[in-house]
């Protein structure tokens, strides 16, 4: 229910960053690899996020630490099948 409730909060933003979204996504993040349909979720959230804030990603990014940030690009980026 804990993860479904910060799903939440960040797709009743989808074209902002209020402050406190930068840690919910890292708190998301670590829900990843939970069983199904809580890592489903997750993967919704964080590509739906990455969708919708990329056009101006260069103004949301500003809002998160450079520690938020290399967590986040870990997150967002597909992993390489080739490496």
């Amino acid at each position: 229910a804990g993860v479904l409730g910060l799903a939440s909060c960040v797709q009743a933003f989808p074209y902002d960053v209020p402050s406190w979204m930068p840690q919910i996504l890292l708190d998301l993040g670590e829900h990843l690899h939970d069983p199904h349909p809580i890592q489903a979720t997750v993967k919704k959230v964080m590509s739906d996020f990455r969708r919708t804030h990329h056009d101006n990603w260069q103004e949301h990014k500003q809002k998160f630490t450079e520690d938020q940030l290399l967590v986040l690009t870990d997150l967002l980026v597909s992993p390489c099948y080739y490496a």
